[in-house]
């Protein structure tokens, strides 16, 4: 890459790896994601690592939710 040349957006093998990172281990998937936006001054890859960690933390609170509402069902 030319000095001066901004990246582009994150390619194909990166998000993929963001999305299994977030499926699989969605508190660490998050946590990356907020300190690699802090950093980041594209604002593509600005807006991927914020959707990142929006699918984390709503993957975090959809299991949350599940437990809670499975536990109810199963402890009436």
């Amino acid at each position: 890459m030319e000095a001066g040349q901004e990246a582009g957006p994150y390619n194909g093998t990166a998000v993929a790896g963001a999305g299994l990172a977030a499926l699989f281990f969605p508190l660490i998937a998050l946590i990356a994601a907020l300190i690699l936006l802090g950093n980041e001054s594209n604002p593509e890859r600005r807006s991927q690592l914020r959707t990142w960690a929006w699918a984390s933390g709503g993957w975090m609170a959809f299991g949350a939710l599940f437990v809670i509402v499975l536990s109810s069902v199963t402890f009436r």
